[in-house]
C-alpha cells in the first residue's frame, strides 16, 4: 500500500535519482578533484594548496548552508539550481587565466558541490523505494565512477574533462523535475546516535584520507600511475570492477550494516597500496584491488547519510569525512613519491577500531596509528636519505662532477633560464666536499631533480644516445648490473638534486614565453623533429619510436589522442611550446632547454600538424 504522502513516478523517479547520483559523482571526480587540480598546476603550481583550501572552504560552507537554510519542500529547486551552479563554476574554472581567477572558480566549485551533495542524499529516501536504497546509490556510484575510466574521458585533457564535467550536471539539472518526493520517517535503521555518527566520521575520515593521498600519489608518479590504470585494456577493466563492487555493496547495504562493506573496503585499499609498493605480490592487479575498495566505501558515504532522514548528518559527513579528507589526503601526498606505510597504518587501524569500539576509543585509536605509523615512515625517510648519500659517494667516484656542474651562475639569465632557480654560493661551499664542477661540458644538475624524472635519468645512464641522440655521455649500464645499487643509488641522488626549488622552477616556467623573431621552417623543424622527438615519439607522432616501449608511460598516438596536457585557444602554441622547452615534471618528456627559441616554436606547430585535437594547425600547415 501507498505510504501517506508519497509522490509515486515508478521507475522514472528511481532512473532519474541514480542519474542524479553518477552526474554527481562523475562531476566531483574527473573535475573538482581530478580537471581542477591540474588547471591549478598548469597556472600557478605554487599555489595548489592555497586553492585547495578555497575549494574545501567553499564546500564545507556549501554542506552547511544546504542542511540549515533550506526546507524539505525547497530542496528539488535547490538540487537542481546547484546542478547549474556546478556548471558555471567549471565554467569560469575552464576559462580562468590567473590565480584569482582559478581561485575564485574553486571557492564555487566547493561551494555548489557541497551544497548539491548535501540536497541530493536528504532527498534519496524521498525518491528511491526504502528497500532498495541501497542499490540505487550502488548503481549511480558505479555508473560514475564506470565513466570516469571509459579511456576517452579519463586520457582526455584536464579542459576536455571540465567541458564534459560541464556538461553532464548542466543535463542532470533537469532530474529534479522528474525524482519523486515523499514524507518519510526521520531515520531508518542505523546508529544515528552521536556516539555513532562520531564513530561513523572517523570510518570514513579514515577511508577518505586514504584514498585521496593514494590516488594524487599514484596519477603523479609515472611507474605508479602505468601500473594502475596505463592503457586502455586497464581502464575498461578498472571501468568494471568499479560498476560491479559498487552494486555488490549496494545489495549488501539493503540487507546488512555498513559495517562489513567498510571494513572490506579499508581492506581493498590497503592491499592495493601494498601491492603498489611491492609488499606483497601482485596476484590481483593492485588497480583492482583499488578500484574495488574506492566503490565500497564511496557507496557507504552516500548511503550512510542518506538513511540518516537528517540534512544534518549529510553536512557533518560531507564536510569532514568528505572535503576535510580530501584535502588533508592530497596536501599530504603532494611531496611524496611512494605511498608510505604509515598511511595504510593510520587508516586500516582506524577504520578497525571505530568499528570494534565506540567514538572514544577510535579517537584513541587514531592518535596510536598516528605514532606508530610514524615509526615505518621515519625508517623509510631514513632509507631514502641513506641511499641519496651513497648515490652522492656514486657521483663523485664516477667523476661526473668532470663533465657536469652544480651551480647556476645567479647572474646570467640564460643560466636560470635553462637549469632552474640559483641558490647562494655560500650553501653550495658548505656541502662536503663542494661539487662545482670542473668543466660544464654537460648540463648543469643543480637542480636536474626539477628537470628529469628518475626513469629518464635511468634510461640516459644506461644508453644515453637511444634517449639523447648525439650525447657524448658515455653509458653507466656497469651500475646496474645485477646485485649491483649503485645505479639505482645514483638516480635517487639525481632525484634529489633542486626538490628545494620545485616550485620556484615551475613558477618560472609558468611565466616563460617564446621570445618573438625568426621561427624555424617546416623543413628544419621535422629535422629537429627526427633527431629529438622521433626516438619517443615516433617519426609521426604516433607514440611507437624504438624507446617508447621501454617508457613507464608510452607516449600518446597524436594521429587518435586528444591533447592531454595543452589547453585550447590561443594559448595553446606557448603552451606545447613550454613542454618542448621544459618538459612535463614527474614524466618522461624531457625539456630541450639548449634549442632557441625559433627552434622551439617550431616544433610546436610541427607537432600540432600531427595531433588529431589540432584541426586549426593541420589546415593552416605550419601555423596557428
Amino acid at each position: 500500500m501507498p505510504e501517506a504522502g508519497v509522490t509515486r513516478r515508478g521507475a522514472g523517479s528511481s532512473l532519474a535519482t541514480v542519474a542524479a547520483i553518477a552526474a554527481t559523482y562523475v562531476y566531483f571526480l574527473i573535475f573538482a578533484e581530478f580537471a581542477l587540480l591540474e588547471l591549478v598546476r598548469a597556472l600557478a603550481p605554487d599555489r595548489l594548496r592555497f586553492v585547495m583550501a578555497g575549494l574545501g572552504a567553499g564546500g564545507v560552507a556549501g554542506a552547511v548552508l544546504a542542511a540549515r537554510c533550506f526546507p524539505a519542500e525547497r530542496r528539488p529547486a535547490l538540487l537542481a539550481w546547484s546542478f547549474r551552479a556546478c556548471a558555471l563554476a567549471a565554467g569560469l574554472a575552464y576559462g580562468a587565466a590567473t590565480l584569482a581567477a582559478i581561485a575564485a572558480a574553486a571557492g564555487l566549485v566547493g561551494l555548489a558541490l557541497g551544497a548539491l551533495t548535501v540536497t541530493l542524499t536528504a532527498s534519496l529516501r524521498g525518491a528511491l523505494p526504502a528497500r532498495r536504497l541501497g542499490l540505487g546509490v550502488g548503481a549511480g556510484t558505479g555508473l560514475a565512477y564506470a565513466l570516469c575510466n571509459v579511456p576517452v574521458l579519463f586520457q582526455a585533457s584536464p579542459r576536455a574533462q571540465t567541458l564534459a564535467a560541464a556538461v553532464v550536471v548542466l543535463l542532470a539539472s533537469w532530474l529534479p523535475q522528474v525524482m519523486a518526493t515523499r514524507a518519510v520517517a526521520r531515520e531508518a535503521a542505523g546508529d544515528f546516535s552521536r556516539a555513532g555518527v562520531s564513530r561513523w566520521l572517523v570510518v570514513l575520515l579514515a577511508l577518505v584520507w586514504m584514498d585521496s593521498a593514494a590516488f594524487y600519489i599514484v596519477q603523479h608518479t609515472p611507474d605508479l600511475r602505468a601500473a594502475t590504470w596505463g592503457g586502455t585494456s586497464a581502464l575498461v577493466a578498472n571501468a568494471f570492477v568499479h560498476l560491479g563492487a559498487a552494486l555488490a555493496a549496494g545489495a549488501l547495504l539493503d540487507r546488512a550494516g555498513h559495517g562489513r562493506v567498510a571494513g572490506v573496503a579499508a581492506a581493498a585499499l590497503a592491499a592495493a597500496c601494498l601491492v603498489l609498493n611491492g609488499v606483497v605480490p601482485a596476484v590481483i592487479p593492485a588497480a583492482w584491488w583499488y578500484t574495488a575498495g574506492v566503490s565500497l566505501y564511496s557507496t557507504v558515504l552516500v548511503d550512510y547519510p542518506a538513511r540518516s532522514g537528517r540534512p544534518g548528518v549529510a553536512a557533518l559527513v560531507f564536510a569532514v569525512a568528505g572535503w576535510i579528507g580530501s584535502a588533508l589526503g592530497i596536501g599530504m601526498a603532494q611531496d611524496l613519491q611512494g605511498i608510505p606505510l604509515a598511511f595504510v597504518v593510520v587508516a586500516v587501524v582506524a577504520v578497525a577500531g571505530a568499528l570494534a569500539g565506540r567514538a572514544r576509543a577510535a579517537r584513541t585509536v587514531v592518535a596510536v596509528a598516528a605514532v606508530a605509523g610514524a615509526l615505518p615512515a621515519g625508517r623509510a625517510a631514513a632509507a631514502d636519505a641513506a641511499e641519496v648519500v651513497r648515490g652522492r659517494e656514486v657521483y663523485i667516484a664516477e667523476g661526473c662532477l668532470h663533465c657536469h656542474s652544480q651551480f647556476v651562475r645567479p647572474k646570467s639569465a640564460l643560466d636560470v633560464e635553462r637549469w632552474g632557480p640559483a641558490v647562494p654560493l655560500a650553501e653550495t661551499l658548505r656541502a662536503a666536499p663542494p661539487l662545482l664542477g670542473n668543466r660544464r661540458q654537460g648540463p648543469d644538475l643543480a637542480n636536474v631533480g626539477n628537470r628529469r624524472s628518475p626513469e629518464w635519468n635511468r634510461l640516459h645512464l644506461l644508453d644515453p644516445r637511444s634517449i639523447s641522440p648525439g650525447s657524448r655521455m658515455p653509458r653507466y649500464a656497469h651500475l646496474f648490473g645485477p646485485g649491483d645499487g649503485r645505479g639505482d643509488a645514483l638516480v635517487a641522488y639525481l632525484a634529489s638534486l633542486g626538490a628545494d626549488t620545485y616550485a620556484e622552477r615551475q613558477a618560472q616556467i609558468a611565466r616563460w614565453t617564446p621570445s618573438a623573431g625568426t621561427v624555424s621552417s617546416p623543413a628544419a623543424a621535422r629535422r629537429l623533429f627526427a633527431a629529438l622527438c622521433a626516438p619517443c615519439h615516433g617519426v609521426d607522432g604516433r607514440g611507437d619510436g624504438p624507446v617508447a616501449a621501454k617508457l613507464s608511460l608510452p607516449p600518446p598516438d597524436w594521429t587518435q589522442a586528444a591533447w592531454r596536457h595543452v589547453p585550447a585557444g590561443a594559448a595553446r602554441e606557448a603552451a606545447l611550446s613550454r613542454i618542448i622547452k621544459f618538459g612535463l615534471p614527474g614524466l618522461p618528456m624531457a625539456g630541450h632547454e639548449y634549442l632557441p627559441d625559433g627552434d622551439i616554436v617550431g616544433l610546436a606547430r610541427l607537432v600540432r600538424t600531427m595531433h588529431k585535437g589540432d584541426d586549426a594547425a593541420r589546415v593552416a600547415g605550419s601555423s596557428p
